[in-house]
């Protein structure tokens, strides 16, 4: 691959990338990136109430240090003030695309593949491709690890070392698969379209990152 081709997918990687950052965020996460990309390019943590059965935000509360008043964020909920307060944590890949034009403007193509086959055995692990058609518009598919079964087959022998099994689609700007195949159907992806509160369901394993 030709040095600026890698640079210009590198930009388009990152912009894509920080435009996820700012959705999680306006959403209460706390987004983390990794200094070594080896295989999550994220992980983002929500404080959750075990008491309320619901998200919440450490209370903060007044406190004299030294003469001085200031703020203290403690364990508690800030919701119902009980020391009942755990973190939910995500692991999410992330893939950015700005497609090809194939001279329709209303429709671009994209090669996909979700590229999560290493990690069924973890659900909270997600895959959230990005489709970047301008500055003013973004469209995510966000896809919980099991969802990898409906686009590829893992049973195959070859499925741990090939990344052969992608699917060619036509998409528009609203984020509608136009493409119809007996593999996926653009009702198949339309579930995923914008589906950020699949983060905030409980799943297996949240239960372990409880704070002392």
């Amino acid at each position: 691959m030709p040095e600026d081709e890698t640079g210009e997918k590198r930009v388009i990687g990152l912009y894509g990338e920080m435009r996820l950052a700012m959705e999680l965020h306006q959403r209460d996460w706390q987004v983390y990136r990794a200094y070594i990309d080896d295989r999550f390019d994220f992980v983002i943590m929500k404080c959750y109430c075990d008491i309320c059965k619901d998200f919440t935000t450490p209370l903060r509360r007044e406190a004299e240090y030294r003469g001085r008043k200031t703020n203290v964020v403690t364990n508690l909920c800030e919701k119902c003030e009980n020391n009942s307060i755990r973190m939910l944590v995500r692991f999410i890949q992330v893939k950015t695309s700005e497609g090809v034009n194939r001279g329709k403007p209303q429709e671009r193509e994209y090669s996909f593949h979700p590229k999560i086959r290493y990690h069924l055995a973890d659900r909270r692990v997600f895959y959230v491709w990005i489709q970047v058609w301008d500055k003013d518009k973004v469209n995510y598919y966000i896809f919980k690890t099991e969802d990898v079964k409906k686009f590829d087959n893992i049973n195959l022998d070859t499925y741990q070392i090939t990344d052969n099994q992608k699917t060619n689609l036509r998409i528009d700007p609203h984020g509608k698969v136009l493409t119809k195949s007996k593999y996926n159907t653009a009702e198949a992806f339309q579930e995923f379209l914008n589906n950020f509160d699949v983060f905030d369901q409980l799943i297996e394993g949240d239960d372990e990152w409880k704070w002392i």
